[in-house]
């Protein structure tokens, strides 16, 4: 049965699906004490960081341009963050070039300025080149308030509208270019252009937190089988933990951090792990015993992994260390959306899995 629930949600959500060696269970002895460095180590050993590192140090070029390639070079600045040039993968070009470089250049996404809402004819002669090499195409249109000026148009990855090209329109445009650019550049995009790094780790946290969210939701629909589960829940810590420091090295990556991956997930693990990481991590495994109930457990993964993100956030990104207390009130912050996640998972799961009386009528 348990086999039958989890092909259920696999097909429901893929990353529902088990994950085999993740499963396995850890000695109980272990769980009476916090882990220290080497413990997760070796959580993390099936982890591949090194391709986590690659994919943040991967080159990219992004093409920008526009009727006047002033706009494109302003656009460049802004977006290479506080360091006051222009970051060399950016490419500022005008229209006239732009079907040389979709020719000639291996490009990741290409952003092209505009003052109308529909473009010129020499810019949309570079957009359509750029297309037809398959190159996404993100839209900025700079001032203007036609109702429709935000309205993507066939062809865009995506569109947005700002007044004017200054720092304060830069988290709507990175925004708009996080979610165009291939999913295996996004890390290294953040990495070198500060803009990006925010709505990265808001995007990062979020998908790991409704991860670790949906892996309880599992791991509780396999307690309806004697006997599965227990060793289901002393696995758990080692799943929803593991997801957290990748999660974490992604996060450090992302705001620039440098060193092998042993050094990084070190000095991480020295700055948060004993004030609130591994602690969280333990109470998510009391949370996910049987007897709270499906809700309060799948909240918890939720809350736990929300908190443990802006934790890591603030001191990768800021160099802040938070204190306990501060940590401990992101977390009961984030326990009131994660009750909201809970209830909407489990509702999709009563639809979806049938037969288990335990979901409809227990307490959560």
């Amino acid at each position: 049965m348990a086999g039958a629930v989890e092909a259920t949600l696999a097909r429901a959500d893929p990353t529902l699906a088990p994950r085999g060696a993740e499963s396995r269970m850890v000695p109980s002895a272990r769980m009476r004490g916090l882990p220290n460095l080497p413990d997760m180590w070796r959580v993390l050993k099936e982890a591949d960081l090194g391709k986590v590192r690659r994919e943040a140090e991967r080159p990219f070029q992004i093409l920008l341009l526009a009727e006047d390639v002033r706009d494109a070079e302003r656009l460049g600045e802004l977006l290479s963050g506080p360091a006051g040039s222009r970051h060399p993968w950016l490419l500022p070009t005008d229209s006239a070039e732009a079907a040389r470089y979709a020719r000639s250049e291996p490009l990741d996404l290409a952003v092209a300025v505009s003052s109308t809402p529909d473009r010129s004819p020499g810019l949309a002669s570079g957009v359509d080149a750029l297309r037809a090499a398959r190159v996404p195409v993100v839209q900025v249109v700079v001032g203007s308030h036609a109702p429709t000026a935000g309205v993507v148009r066939p062809g865009e990855a995506a569109r947005v509208t700002v007044a004017e090209l200054e720092l304060s329109a830069m988290p709507v445009v990175a925004r708009a270019l996080l979610s165009a650019v291939a999913p295996g550049v996004r890390l290294a995009v953040a990495r070198h252009l500060a803009p990006l790094r925010e709505p990265l780790f808001d995007d990062l946290i979020e998908e790991t937190a409704r991860t670790n969210a949906m892996y309880a939701l599992t791991a509780g629909l396999a307690e309806v089988v004697p006997g599965v589960g227990v060793p289901l829940n002393l696995a758990d810590i080692v799943v929803l933990t593991k997801n957290q420091l990748v999660m974490s090295y992604r996060i450090a990556l992302a705001s620039g951090k440098k060193g092998t991956p042993r050094d990084v997930v070190g000095e991480m693990l020295g700055v948060i792990g004993g004030g609130f990481l591994f602690r969280q991590g333990a109470r998510q495994l009391v949370g996910l015993l049987p007897v709270a109930g499906i809700v309060p457990k799948v909240a918890m993964a939720y809350a736990g992994t929300l908190a443990i993100g802006k934790a890591v956030v603030a001191w990768a990104a800021h160099g802040s260390v938070l204190e306990p207390g501060t940590v401990r009130g992101l977390y009961r912050q984030s326990l009131a959306r994660g009750r909201d996640v809970a209830r909407s998972l489990v509702a999709r799961a009563r639809t979806r899995v049938p037969g288990p009386r335990w979901l409809r009528h227990r307490p959560g």
